[in-house]
């Protein structure tokens, strides 16, 4: 079976359910993938999901919700959103709730960064021009190839690999007390008398093989003869021999670690005695590391003195204190790395370095051909397109600083998705709801390690090395205060009370008040209630808590080693050594577990009432429940953990991670509601998740909502609604959007607005999320109904009749300023809806439009029952205006609108927002109406559109979504706040069922 790819992923789930076979659904998609964009970006990321999967265990190991949960990993950090949408919804066909990864600090480097997890930890790496090839500490040989990902090729029993050499499918690896193993050749080598460790290994062009040893003896085996030669040592060479390599001519040449460089020539078989080394540079500095380029011909050396040079050639030394690692590109390029920084550039220019900064900490590294970095650190491998970075070889070839690695030791969670991180160096990162970096900052002295993070307002109180700090990161001007100059290991805050550790001691403020409490040993944790209430616990296990009415408090003993976690309903919640959450009640006095957690797991965070985030530093983060419950867990690493505001946010070495908790049962099937209500100087908005936004009135721009909207200052609001997106899609309303998706990840979203009056004349329609387009542009669309009660029905509704019916009604002729007849525009696009609908299964009630001048007329026009109804007129919040002598109220055109019994109404008129309401109110199912001033001639198309659209059987905001993007081509984006929507809360938005099958839209 192969797929036809277009804009749409193939949902196998659909069919097969959710432990669908993934081996099977790679072979079908892999020959249609390459012609569609998302289909590369899917096959790529099943590619190296299945690799990290069967990585951590035994091949064809890992059920199906670990495969997606790799797939949602690697499109979240590598920038895929087709294919992100994809994991989500196959975790949500698996039906159970999981952590939706919302966000990593790693996804500002996804146009340019790739990972996977070796089998084990990483020794030793070379790279080729199409893979890269790495030798693990558990003997495992496996391969790394862009499309891919890890795959295992061989294995060496004895234990780690040391040395490698790589030579088209040839492959050599060896270990401890001489061991190697091969792979691909058809006449390997027999074994090698057990001595000291394989250190460094090459190939020849025609399959010699050389390596060397710990002891710095070197050895060659010739194909066909039997047998190693050991080579003797050159004189005057000290230490083992660092790197090997075969010219294209098959002379070997060998670095030691005094920096001795030699030549050796055999003379072929039946000669091998016949030889000599002639030494290429004589010892130097002491050399940590060493690499020759593809031909054997330049050898780049990092010395113990932090020197990286090319030896033999001129030019200024890399100045790289801790290099431990080189690699040349197949350009040219070299490369070195030490622990937290690695330079690319061009041999013998004068070093400097760039910006580009990542989180990694390096080990060893490789180039893959002259476009890719492939970097190691434990088990973790990165690939680095340098062809991404935008600085591949800036300023004339100067080598570049590509990663820099400092370890967070502190994370913190505050309201609307934010989030912090403090790392060993004393470096402070601030993150919105979208994992962006929105503030920094840096404790003084330098290298001042940060202990614990917690939220104070908009503000973050800092625990550090060198003191208690208030970082406060939209200040203008000293964004850090300093509370304290000693050791503070733990910090708490709760509206208008904040406390720090100093040392055993505790200081609690409450504006200029401030309280010292004393504990035994150095405070571990400190927590607030809300009325007030501390409870701190020292190392040693006393916990003290002190009421709101103040005084020394009560103390008590509990286990050595507990934790506190924040508190109950009676009193603070601990978490003991065994793992048993307990409350203690008055007098402190424990009582029965609440839960007991993971042996051998890390810190915890409260997340609600009755669950607990866990980190365990190698099976990653779980959701625990006081209930009987299962956990809901995200494999991983997580060494730190926070919780709040229903985000869990989890760090690990220098990885920062946003999880959302996605119950698939909680979403309503393609529908999202948001409640808004007007309020004191602003506006409160319900989100689904509970969470509550309050928008003050300027949030939207300058729209005054007391006076006509034009297109033009529609338009200059546009950038201030995406603003206020943000903050709406950030506090959860991401996550509705997902669980609304569900098992379909194209599924259209319809954002059900139930707003009351005072907020209904506000531009909602453009309420968009920054940086992406308007979502009634987006693909797949997030469209946006306006949801009304209806107060009442029309009595005595008949069925719908077999064949719609359809009627326009339009005023009498209006002259503007010009003498031109506004309403012209009528007449021209009832032809041309004419001409759309003819074949359709409408039946229009009147060959053309029927012109009214007053509500006698209007009524007689509407005395018999009609399906799909619009009426062109001048209107106002207060009235209607049929033509220039009679205007009637909104009200009694209302009534006479609803008496048609219509379905559908569409009403063009200038600020026709509150006829629109009425009639939803009055029981139409739906109604188009016009917010502010507009042109017929421009509305036109939207009008074609849409009526022809609904009519062929889409769902009305669909249709409206398509509708739009002809009549937008005016170019003012504010046009699509222009023509409001709304649908009967009852409603079906399918007004008029397809008898035929529809366009591409009903698909949806």
């Amino acid at each position: 079976m192969e797929f036809a790819l277009g804009d749409v992923l193939p949902t196998p789930w659909t069919r097969q359910g959710p432990h669908f076979d993934a081996d099977a659904f790679l072979t079908a998609l892999e020959p249609s993938a390459p012609h569609s964009p998302a289909g590369r970006e899917l096959l790529l990321a099943l590619r190296h999901a299945r690799a990290r999967v069967e990585g951590a265990g035994e091949p064809g190991t890992g059920t199906s919700a670990d495969l997606a949960r790799a797939v949602l990993e690697i499109a979240v950090e590598w920038r895929m959103p087709a294919v992100e949408r994809w994991a989500v919804a196959w975790l949500c066909a698996c039906g159970d709730p999981f952590l939706r990864l919302r966000w990593s600090s790693r996804s500002r480097d996804g146009r340019f960064r790739r990972e996977g997890r070796a089998s084990n930890g990483v020794n030793v790496i070379v790279g080729t021009r199409t893979a890269a090839v790495l030798g693990t500490q558990s003997g495992t040989v496996q391969r790394w190839a862009p499309e891919e990902g890890l795959t295992t090729v061989g294995h060496l029993k004895e234990g780690p690999v040391r040395a490698l050499a790589v030579r088209g499918e040839w492959v050599f690896a060896g270990g401890p007390h001489s061991a190697f193993t091969t792979v691909g050749m058809a006449d390997p080598p027999p074994e090698l008398e057990r001595r000291a460790a394989i250190t460094a290994a090459a190939i020849a062009p025609r399959g010699r093989i050389g390596c060397a040893d710990e002891m710095g003896r070197v050895l060659v085996y010739e194909p066909g003869t039997g047998g190693w030669l050991a080579l003797p040592a050159p004189a005057g060479t000290g230490g083992q021999v660092v790197a090997l390599a075969f010219r294209a001519d098959e002379a070997l040449r060998a670095v030691w670690g005094d920096g001795t460089a030699a030549e050796w020539t055999s003379g072929g078989p039946g000669t091998e005695a016949a030889g000599t080394w002639r030494t290429l540079s004589p010892a130097t500095a002491r050399v940590v590391a060493a690499a020759w380029d593809e031909d054997g011909e330049r050898l780049a050396v990092a010395t113990a003195g932090g020197e990286v040079r090319v030896l033999g050639e001129e030019g200024p030394a890399w100045s790289h204190l801790g290099a431990r690692a080189v690699a040349w590109s197949f350009d040219g390029r070299l490369a070195s790395a030490s622990r937290d920084r690695v330079l690319v550039g061009e041999p013998g220019e004068e070093a400097s370095e760039d910006g580009l900064a990542g989180d990694d900490l390096v080990e060893h590294l490789a180039f893959l051909g002259s476009g890719y970095l492939i970097t190691t650190r434990g088990t973790e491998v990165v690939q680095w397109d340098l062809s991404h970075t935008g600085s591949e070889l800036p300023a004339g070839g100067v080598p570049v600083a590509l990663m820099g690695g400092d370890v967070v030791t502190a994370v913190a969670t505050a309201e609307r998705g934010r989030a912090a991180a403090g790392t060993a160096l004393g470096h402070l990162r601030e993150y919105d709801g979208r994992g962006t970096t929105t503030a920094q900052a840096a404790l003084k002295p330098a290298g001042s390690r940060i202990y614990h993070l917690v939220p104070h307002g908009r503000d973050w109180l800092v625990a550090g090395h060198v003191g208690a700090f208030l970082w406060s990161p939209n200040a203008t001007a000293g964004a850090l205060t300093r509370l304290s100059t000693s050791l503070c290991t733990a910090v708490a805050a709760r509206g208008e009370w904040r406390a720090h550790a100093e040392g055993s001691t505790v200081v609690l403020s409450r504006g200029e008040a401030r309280h010292v409490l004393r504990l035994p040993d150095t405070v571990a944790d400190i927590r607030i209630a809300a009325d007030g209430t501390l409870a701190a616990l020292d190392d040693g296990g006393t916990i003290l808590v002190r009421g709101p009415e103040g005084g020394p408090g009560l103390t008590a003993a509990l286990p050595a080693g507990s934790r506190l976690l924040g508190f109950g309903t009676t009193g603070p919640l601990v978490r003991d050594p065994s793992g048993a959450v307990r409350e203690l009640a008055a007098g402190l006095r424990p009582q029965d577990p609440a839960t007991t957690l993971p042996p051998g797991s890390g810190p915890a965070a409260r997340y609600d009432e009755d669950r607990f985030a866990v980190a365990h530093p190698d099976r990653g983060v779980a959701l625990h429940s006081t209930e009987r419950r299962p956990p809901v867990a995200a494999a991983g690493q997580a060494e730190r953990v926070a919780a709040g505001d229903r985000r869990i946010v989890v760090a690990a070495d220098t990885r920062v991670v946003g999880y959302d908790v996605l119950d698939p049962a909680a979403g309503h099937e393609g529908v999202v509601r948001l409640r808004i209500r007007a309020a004191d100087g602003g506006h409160d908005l319900s989100l689904p998740n509970g969470a509550h936004l309050r928008l003050s009135e300027g949030e939207f721009g300058e729209i005054d909502t007391r006076v006509t909207q034009s297109v033009d200052s529609l338009s200059r609001v546009v950038f201030a609604a995406g603003l206020v997106g943000e903050r709406v899609w950030q506090a959860g309303f991401d996550l509705a959007l997902d669980a609304a998706r569900g098992p379909v990840p194209d599924r259209p979203v319809r954002i059900e607005l139930d707003a009351d009056d005072r907020s209904d004349n506000l531009p909602w329609e453009l309420l968009h999320a920054a940086n992406f387009p308007l979502g009634w542009f987006n693909r797949p669309p997030v469209t946006i109904v306006r949801t009304v009660s209806p107060k009442k029905s029309p009595a005595n509704s008949p069925a719908p009749p077999r064949r719609p019916t359809m009627l326009v009604v339009r005023g009498t002729d209006h002259r503007g300023s010009d003498g031109s007849d506004l309403l012209r525009s009528v007449d021209e696009a009832y032809d041309l809806m004419q001409r759309r609908t003819r074949r359709s299964n409408v039946r229009l009630t009147e060959p053309q439009p029927v012109v009214v001048e007053q509500g006698e007329q209007l009524a007689s026009a509407l005395a018999h029952p009609v399906d799909l109804l619009q009426l062109w007129a001048h209107c106002a919040p207060e009235h209607v205006q049929l033509s220039q002598r009679h205007k009637l109220s909104t009200e009694s055109v209302a009534e006479t609108l609803a008496g048609a019994r219509p379905r559908l109404v569409v009403v063009v008129g200038c600020q026709s927002g509150a006829l629109g309401r009425r009639l939803v109110e009055l029981g139409v199912p739906c109604v188009v109406a016009m917010r502010s001033e507009m042109y017929g001639h421009t509305v036109q198309p939207l009008v074609e559109d849409f009526t022809a659209l609904t009519l062929e059987g889409a769902a009305v905001d669909l249709a409206f979504a398509d509708a739009l993007h002809r009549y937008v081509l005016t170019g003012q984006p504010g046009a699509a706040a222009v023509p409001m929507l709304y649908l009967a809360t009852d409603a079906d938005p399918v007004l008029f069922p397809a008898s035929r099958p529809a366009d591409s839209l009903s698909q949806f």
